[in-house]
């Protein structure tokens, strides 16, 4: 592996493609790895090699094409390490133990040295200005609270823990430039692999109109492939007519995109100038087929029945009664004093 001493069987599965030197020789970080079984490219040691291969997330996409077998053998290895671990700590507790019992002086200075009330108050009090540091970095710049959850939020604190006391955050100007094109880079690598597992499997190509904040029209284009959705491209069709002609030149164009052989199947709602262009792509791409929406067809269904005329007798009322409850403060109030439940408007 490129004269790189490895230990483990994980690295059996990927190859190293790049690792980073210091101007001396030595390594410096985790290398560049590609997992042989699907491809991805990714940072990384033994542990999220695992986590690829596993599926257990640290930041890393899971891998579609490992074997079962092989997941078991790395669930019992990362299961052996963490045993080893453990054992390896009790070791520690036990000469610990065993040096203060034959030495009390050393357990004073070992107790002196592991426990120190006042080094573990100014402990309490820097974790204390450090968390009020991040929480304001969230209130000061608007972030939304659910960033907190993400991955990327937990890797960036891990990956700045590694660094020496010292590190220096990148600037304004090195995110938006440097910065910015290797993550370009690096999800475009992404994005290959997700294309790469659409040759093998096939993908779905699926379309959909919407508008944007500034109310326009757009068509827009994904590929839903094994590995997960792709966008493929938004098109603004402000002022066409969206003719069966005019969505199938559509469909057409970003099947061209995503690459005809990758695409099986195309799906869109259930209109009937969907329902045609859908025939027409049929007829391009003898073996690419069209399909409707299943939600948009299950919300035609519903629609349905809520226009048969026993369903509407029940309905009916029940809307009258949700105006007047709603449109009625002393109502609303003795509602939501009495029932946990939420009032919702029906569309």
């Amino acid at each position: 592996m490129s004269g790189i001493s490895r230990l483990g069987a994980e690295w059996s599965y990927v190859k190293i493609k790049h690792q980073p030197l210091k101007p001396d020789g030595t390594k410096r970080g985790d290398p560049e790895i590609e997992c042989l079984q699907c491809g991805h490219v990714f940072r990384g040691g033994a542990s999220r090699i695992r986590s690829h291969l596993l599926g257990t997330k640290d930041g890393v996409s899971a891998c579609d094409a490992v074997y079962e077998e092989d997941k078991q053998k790395f669930g019992k290895i990362a299961q052996e390490k963490s045993e080893q671990q453990l054992s390896k700590k009790r070791k520690t507790d036990l000469d610990n133990l065993t040096r203060s019992n034959s030495d009390p002086s050393a357990a004073s200075t070992s107790n002196s040295s592991r426990f120190n009330p006042i080094t573990s108050a100014f402990q309490k009090v820097d974790k204390a200005s450090a968390d009020a540091s991040v929480a304001r970095f969230f209130y000061a710049n608007g972030l939304p609270f659910n960033a907190a959850r993400s991955s990327q939020y937990s890797d960036m604190i891990d990956q700045i823990t590694k660094m020496p006391p010292g590190y220096k955050p990148p600037t304004y100007n090195r995110i938006r430039d440097e910065l910015l094109h290797q993550e370009k880079a690096r999800v475009a690598a992404d994005l290959k692999s997700c294309i790469d597992s659409s040759a093998k499997a096939g993908s779905d190509l699926t379309s959909d109109g919407w508008s944007d904040a500034r109310s326009r029209p757009l068509l827009n284009f994904l590929l839903l492939t094994t590995k997960g959705a792709q966008f493929i491209k938004a098109v603004d069709t402000t002022g066409q007519s969206k003719t069966d002609d005019y969505i199938a030149d559509m469909l057409s164009k970003a099947t061209e995109e995503a690459g005809p052989e990758n695409v099986v199947q195309v799906i869109t709602d259930s209109a009937a100038n969907c329902k045609a262009a859908g025939k027409l792509v049929e007829q391009q791409y003898p073996h690419i087929f069209w399909a409707p929406c299943a939600a948009h067809s299950l919300d035609l269904l519903l629609e349905a029945i809520g226009k048969l005329s026993w369903v509407k007798n029940i309905v009916k009322p029940g809307k009258t009664v949700l105006k007047f409850v709603m449109n009625h403060q002393k109502s609303h109030a003795i509602f939501k004093q009495y029932s946990k439940l939420e009032l919702l408007r029906p569309g």
